[in-house]
């Protein structure tokens, strides 16, 4: 009407566009936790790693994720604030806290971590790093690394000299110091010393620094005024550990041959002598105590000396080749390191000592996790991983992939298979000779089924005869066990042709067992109805080994059965038909356990070398991908429901998981996308039709 202000063009998408910003706020507001996060997917449809289960705090991490893990623990320190920091073999540090004796922490280093030492003016932990060169930096408060610094080849030993703020490197590779100033992270000095340099001790009475030079039977002595050698002492075999004992100004070395020299501060000579017959590795003080303790490398145990008899006064048994130490004065506690060359990761543990009652109080498990063998329970969609550090089995639901169950099984748990049968997952408990039987209703042992013989490895599960192969690959002989009576009912001993057998898949089309064998390069071919060998198949040299475990699996499409082959790093593939090798496959580094996805037609590899998962089309037999996952894979397994694969990386203590060829599989995450999606359609809808209908003009009147 004439007169009256008309309605602007804009304003209905004025408001239009301010509803969807309003619903676009409401998508990244806190409501949500903040922007909703969304998984990494692969744009060309490949397979790839969606997710890493971190098995040592249970935690799922978008992505290829390379987590920090425990095991093969070496270096020790204390922070003087409740915190024990304790280098690993599997280049990482774990922090254990002294009030709950439980690691709270674990931190990615460089490679090989060694010696570690606790800087307390900065409140930092220095980490030599042996493969790599290097010294890693870690904030004690917030639990990351915060410099990487270049040092000389091999470091091993490091030592804290609090009156010129600098860290002393041994360099047992270059026969250096290095000297790294706390301030600015930089090497200040390099100094020369004997060959083999292991291990450092700073005398702040005299403000020098003491090294042992391994190779050359001596101790250095350097003045960390000049940075300069003022003394070389003689002493006696392979000289490793050392410290300072500032109560009576001697300095204590651990000679490994032979015996613990002590050397006085005062006169850089020997003044004593002390026998020892078992090894003698690391030293660390006690001043409250006026004590000497001395880490027995061959003898498993810890010796205490008193600094004023020069004496030894307790020996106290601790774990498998002790290496390091350090004192909690706090506590009044020596935390000792146990190295656990022998490589049984249930024993990669931190004694802990009383001073006072000279006996270990408590055992600190730091293994951190080792997932090989995984068997996917299509009853209970849930997958069973064998856990050799922990001496488990974990339970992992592929509804959360996250753990839901951990059951204590035998020692060393190796491999698994799942019986649909029962409704049991079948455990062989390699260091103990026994296999475990698993309830997956329960969670809980069942049975424990003694071994016909040591070192039971591969395990397969036979659904036509109700029964379960196992390899046992100390006696070479393969056993036939019936999971009616829990009990074996046959074992396959034929010389020659069963020799270090190891991997195990069953053939159901033809009835058979196909078992790898790791000495002699062949395959041994079962029959299920006689319990016999019908066939050797030879491949190419080993079909795996200790640490890659040798895989074999079962391709129905093809009635196949691919084997991996260890040093050639190749696949082989056999006709159940012809039991002949019909194909050579190249993958990756040090092929180990395999999995067949029969949705997709392919076969996926774990390559424990080179940390990779290598992908096989079954009608090509060629590798169509290959997917970077954690550090040494070695079992995988196939969920069939959500299409995806599960590989256990040993070394990184994490399951990566792989979604096949960019599968579209529903989360918790996508339905609420979908509903705050369509609910936000739905309300701009609705606000259109609002606006609309208010902007329509009135029915002329009368």
């Amino acid at each position: 009407m004439e007169g009256d202000s008309p309605r602007p063009k804009d304003m209905h998408g004025g408001k239009v566009a301010f509803a969807i910003a309003a619903i676009a706020l409401m998508f990244g507001s806190s409501t949500f936790g903040g922007a909703l996060p969304f998984h990494p997917f692969s744009s060309s449809g490949d397979p790839y790693v969606a997710d890493t289960l971190v098995l040592l705090n249970n935690t799922l991490i978008p992505g290829s994720f390379l987590a920090a893990n425990g095991g093969r623990p070496t270096g020790i320190a204390y922070d003087g604030k409740g915190g024990i920091f304790v280098a690993s073999g599997s280049d990482s540090v774990s922090v254990i806290s002294d009030e709950t004796n439980l690691v709270v922490a674990a931190i990615t280093v460089g490679s090989l971590p060694v010696g570690v030492v606790y800087d307390s003016a900065k409140a930092e932990i220095f980490v030599s790093n042996f493969n790599a060169g290097t010294v890693s930096v870690i904030s004690d408060a917030t639990k990351t690394v915060v410099a990487t610094i270049s040092v000389g080849s091999q470091p091993i030993g490091v030592a804290y000299d609090a009156d010129r703020g600098e860290i002393f490197v041994a360099n047992f590779g270059a026969s250096t110091v290095s000297v790294i100033s706390d301030a600015t992270d930089i090497v200040v000095a390099t100094v020369p010393v004997g060959s083999g340099p292991r291990y450092l001790a700073y005398d702040s009475g005299k403000g020098e620094i003491f090294v042992t030079n391994h190779n050359a039977d001596s101790v250095s002595v350097i003045s960390d005024a000049t940075n300069t050698v003022v003394a070389t002492i003689q002493v006696e075999r392979q000289p490793w550990g050392v410290a300072y004992d500032k109560g009576v100004g001697e300095v204590f070395v651990a000679n490994r041959l032979s015996n613990v020299s002590v050397i006085s501060d005062a006169t850089n000579t020997v003044v004593a002598t002390i026998p020892m017959t078992s090894g003698p590795w690391a030293v660390v003080y006690l001043g409250g105590t006026g004590e000497v303790f001395i880490t027995n490398f061959d003898s498993n145990t810890v010796s205490v000396i008193s600094d004023s008899t020069n004496a030894v006064s307790a020996t106290i048994p601790v774990g498998g080749q002790p290496f390091d130490a350090t004192y909690d004065g706090g506590k009044g506690e020596v935390f000792v390191t146990n190295s656990n060359v022998n490589q049984d990761p249930s024993q990669d543990t931190v004694s802990v000592i009383s001073d006072a009652a000279k006996a270990v109080s408590a055992t600190i498990p730091v293994g951190g996790s080792q997932p090989r063998g995984i068997a996917y329970d299509a009853g209970k969609r849930e997958l069973f991983v064998a856990d050799t550090a922990s001496n488990t089995v974990k339970v992992i639901s592929d509804a959360s992939n996250t753990v839901v169950a951990t059951i204590p099984v035998g020692r060393g748990p190796r491999f698994v298979a799942y019986d649909s049968g029962k409704g049991e997952i079948f455990v062989t408990n390699f260091n103990e000779g026994t296999i475990s039987v698993l309830s997956d209703s329960t969670n809980a042992v069942v049975a424990t089924i003694p071994g016909t013989g040591s070192q039971p490895a591969g395990i397969a599960y036979d659904a036509g005869k109700g029964e379960v192969f196992v390899a046992f690959s100390g006696p070479n002989v393969v056993s036939v066990i019936s999971d009616e009576t829990n009990s074996a009912v046959a074992g396959i001993t034929d010389s020659g042709n069963v020799n270090g057998p190891w991997g195990v898949a069953y053939d159901p089309g033809k009835g058979e067992a196909f078992v790898a064998n790791s000495v002699g390069g062949s395959v041994t071919v079962i029959s299920d109805t006689t319990n016999s060998v019908v066939a050797i198949v030879r491949v190419q040299t080993v079909p795996g080994w200790n640490a890659a475990d040798a895989g074999v699996a079962y391709d129905p499409s093809t009635a196949e059965i691919f084997a991996t082959n260890l040093y050639p790093n190749n696949v082989s593939v056999i006709s159940d038909v012809t039991n002949a090798v019909v194909a050579t496959i190249p993958v990756g580094a040090a092929p180990s356990g395999l999995a067949f996805d029969d949705r997709q037609r392919e076969m996926f590899v774990a390559n424990y070398g080179s940390g990779s998962v290598s992908v096989i089309s079954d009608s090509t037999k060629a590798v169509v991908a290959t997917i970077p996952v954690g550090k040494g894979p070695v079992g995988v397994a196939h969920d069939p429901i959500k299409d995806s694969i599960y590989v256990s990386n040993v070394v990184q203590g994490t399951i990566s998981i792989i979604s096949v060829g960019g599968a579209f599989i529903p989360t918790s995450e996508l339905f609420l996308y979908v509903g705050v999606a369509v609910a936000a359609v739905a309300a701009v809808v609705a606000l259109l039709v609002i606006l609309r209908r208010r902007g329509r003009s009135p029915p002329p009147s009368g």
